[in-house]
């Protein structure tokens, strides 16, 4: 019997233990069960559209299990980690739109069918009322939202799953319990778990468990599948970058083994470290002269199994006897298929929270100017000096920041706009809706050399002539400018007129 099992792992995977693998009609063996796993979505609806290549995009996502439920096999979907929210605790002005993209989120997340899900910690760390809220809403279970442990059982065409939902922080002890309630009539456990590498090998390691979700690692790039006890821990990283997607073989009630080419490349990559850096250290140790000999023959032995390992890795794959799987990370780009149905709920989404704060925020004015702050004048009083340099700038990307939010419906997202003005939430300067009637809009003159009011009136008071790399990195970070480089940048900036002399006509 085929089955196909996807884990959405705000967190996770799966696995499989009894059936037999099919001939698939390339004359593969079909697998038994398939694992997509997603981690740690953390509220994310889509990426930032400044990066380079932008990674996930929940409309993605949904287009990739669309296409995984194709009807050959059953589809099982789970999640673990951090699905709706990011943060622990929301400044109150963000408390609105935080919960309408956790509602867009929670239909979405019913369209895709989801089986079984394990909220993270910044999830129950959201005030009752509107956790209980989006619980109530739910149509698929959520684990362990009272005890430290919860199973709900699947069935996967012949396949019976125990799918063990751990509370962050839960004793090993009732974990244990709770597995082994699940151990009657099952075939394959799964546990879902939110907190570190220890947490998730400590849960792998108990007897019984043959896969773990590992939701709540703090990074972008997802782990290839390692070992804990006799369980195989899985993840996919975070804000729905992609899935993981794990196809299992089934032929005895042995543990699995692992023959993921994923896995394979990352074994060779921490090998071939290993032998240059103790290759460099041997080499070191004999100019030095100072090693005891025994010892020196002895790291030479341990080089010498390390290279034998490293040559083993090329050797090609063998059949294997028992149980078997192969994983593979499914990168979420730009250019990826898209569910259109999802689309259109993200959009529709867009107008909401853009018109809900653009009414929440109307009369929100700027603070107020301290006794030593200067005010905001915008770029329009910059170019009545400097024409060349304005020119130049209304040609350049911060001179259309702002639209480029616009034609998205995102000039409002508290998410977005603070990037695209200038002088955001500084005294004198913009806020979510007022900008000195537009003067403000777009990454200004005044968003690199200051505040110029002073200056305009005065042209003898200084500006910032030269921008520090502080000035632009708090959104030319990793997140929002994944290829930013200061050096590099301010190259680009320094033009006939914009710090060179103009070019004549």
């Amino acid at each position: 019997m085929r089955c196909l099992l996807v884990l959405l792992a705000l967190g996770a995977t799966a696995g499989c233990n009894r059936g037999q693998s099919k001939e698939a009609p390339d004359g593969k063996p079909s697998p038994t069960l398939r694992l997509a796993v997603v981690t740690d979505l953390k509220g994310y609806l889509e990426p930032c559209g400044c990066t380079s290549r932008p990674l996930g995009g929940i409309d993605r996502l949904a287009a990739q299990i669309r296409a995984l439920r194709d009807g050959s096999v059953p589809l099982v979907v789970l999640m673990a980690g951090d699905l709706f929210f990011d943060t622990d605790a929301l400044e109150p002005a963000r408390v609105d739109q935080a919960n309408r993209n956790a509602s867009t989120l929670l239909g979405i997340l019913d369209h895709l069918e989801i089986d079984a899900a394990l909220p993270g910690r910044r999830d129950r760390a959201q005030p009752q009322e509107e956790l209980a809220r989006l619980h109530t809403a739910s149509r698929f279970p959520w684990l362990a939202m009272k005890g430290a442990a919860e199973v709900v059982r699947i069935k996967a065409g012949e396949l019976r799953i125990a799918v063990v939902g751990v509370r962050p922080g839960a004793k090993r002890d009732a974990v244990m319990a709770a597995v082994g309630s699940a151990q009657a009539e099952t075939d394959l456990t799964i546990a879902l778990v939110h907190g570190s590498r220890r947490d998730a090998n400590r849960i792998g390691a108990i007897d019984g468990v043959d896969f773990v979700v590992h939701g709540g690692l703090d990074q972008d790039a997802p782990l290839p599948p390692h070992r804990a006890g006799e369980a195989w821990v899985l993840n996919a990283g975070r804000q729905g970058q992609g899935l993981t997607v794990v196809d299992l073989h089934r032929k005895t009630d042995e543990a699995f083994a692992d023959l993921s080419e994923w896995s394979k490349k990352e074994r060779i990559r921490q090998l071939e470290a290993q032998i240059a850096d103790l290759s460099e250290k041997i080499l070191e140790w004999e100019r030095s002269k100072d090693v005891d000999p025994a010892d020196l023959r002895a790291q030479s032995d341990r080089l010498a199994a390390l290279k034998t390992q490293r040559e083993a890795m090329d050797a090609p794959p063998r059949s294997p006897r028992g149980n078997s799987f192969t994983a593979r990370w499914v990168e979420l780009p730009k250019e990826a298929p898209t569910d259109q149905e999802v689309t259109k709920l993200m959009r529709e989404h867009d107008k909401a929270v853009n018109q809900a704060n653009r009414e929440a925020f109307a009369d929100l004015a700027p603070r107020p100017l301290g006794p030593d702050d200067i005010a905001y004048v915008g770029s329009e009083a910059c170019g009545t000096c400097h024409n060349p340099a304005y020119v130049w700038w209304q040609s350049h990307p911060h001179g259309h920041a702002y639209l480029t939010l616009q034609t998205r419906n995102k000039e409002f997202n508290l998410d977005c706009v603070g990037c695209h003005v200038t002088g955001y939430d500084q005294p004198g300067g913009s806020t979510v809706t007022h900008n000195l009637k537009g003067a403000l809009v777009n990454v200004g003159c005044e968003s690199c050399h200051g505040p110029g009011a002073a200056h305009t009136k005065n042209p003898e008071i200084d500006i910032v002539e030269d921008a520090p790399e502080s000035t632009c990195l708090p959104c030319h970070n990793e997140e929002h400018s994944d290829q930013f480089d200061y050096e590099t940048y301010k190259k680009t900036l320094i033009v006939p007129g914009h710090g060179l002399p103009p070019v004549e006509p």
